[in-house]
This record gives structure tokens, C-alpha cells and sequence, in this order.
């Protein structure tokens, strides 16, 4: 006797089809009351996954810029002075900086990085209190001023 398909396989074939027909049949129809429950469940995935909206920053008040920029001139008028003033006899008077007189470049980067830090706080500042920010800058640049015309008042 010669078969052509055990049972254990036709099943297996008809059990296939069956769930595949069925599950095309769901395709071409959806259910309304589905479409609602899955609008509902990507709306709450939505808000899930997606970031907050935030505002936008508040425009960076006017004068920052400027007080930015004078600052970075006093922090290079500082390094000038200081050079000038050690050649002329002066000792630096800031414990912090007595490692860093003697070389240039690493007391150039160092220079460079507090202002870029500065700048930096001052920024996240402006967002919370523009006030703040502005203040910070103004203090900031009056202290380099004197520090500057002190380093050349020594060099005398």
C-alpha cells in the first residue's frame, strides 16, 4: 500500500491554512471598537516615549555678548600683564596660578578653559535669571580690570 501523506502532516497542513485564512481575514476587516483601543494604546505610547515639549530659551539679553567678549580681551591682557610684570621683577601673588607662571601654554590653556567655564555657567544662568547672568558677567569683568591694572602698576 502506498501513501501519499501521512495524517500527522495533513493536519499539520490544514491546522496552517486554517489560522493563516483566518488571520487574513482580520486583516481585510478590522474591528472599530480595535481601531479605538489601538488609537488609545499609540496615543499613550506617544506620551511614554516621546520627550516633553519645552519652551523655547529666552532670547540672551543684549549685553552678554559684549561683556563675553570684554572678557576674554581681560583674560588675555591678564596673561600679557603678568608675563610682563615677572620679567620686570614681580612675584604672582595667586597661589593657584605660582605652578603655571613659568609655562606659557599651560597657563594659556588654563586662561582658556575658565573662560570658557564662565561662559558656560553664564549661560545656563541666563535661561533661570537673566539678572544673574548679567551680574555674574559684570562682577566677572571687573575683577579681571583690576586684577589687569594691578599686574601693570607691579611692572612699573
Amino acid at each position: 500500500m502506498v501513501r501519499f501523506a501521512r495524517p500527522l502532516s495533513l493536519s499539520a497542513l490544514v491546522l496552517i491554512l486554517g489560522y493563516s485564512t483566518q488571520a487574513a481575514a482580520q486583516d481585510v476587516a478590522p474591528d472599530t471598537t480595535d481601531t479605538i483601543s489601538t488609537a488609545a494604546t499609540r496615543a499613550s505610547v506617544a506620551q511614554t516615549y516621546l520627550p516633553p515639549v519645552t519652551a523655547a530659551p529666552e532670547p540672551r539679553p543684549a549685553a552678554l555678548i559684549p561683556l563675553y567678549a570684554s572678557f576674554a580681551v581681560l583674560q588675555v591682557l591678564d596673561l600679557h600683564s603678568t608675563a610682563y610684570a615677572i620679567e620686570r621683577g614681580a612675584v604672582e601673588s595667586n597661589p593657584a596660578m605660582k605652578g603655571f607662571v613659568d609655562n606659557t601654554a599651560a597657563m594659556t590653556a588654563l586662561k582658556a578653559a575658565g573662560t570658557a567655564g564662565l561662559i558656560f555657567a553664564s549661560e545656563k544662568l541666563r535661561t533661570k535669571n537673566k539678572a544673574a547672568a548679567l551680574g555674574l558677567m559684570i562682577g566677572s569683568n571687573l575683577a579681571m580690570t583690576w586684577v589687569v591694572q594691578h599686574n601693570y602698576r607691579m611692572a612699573r
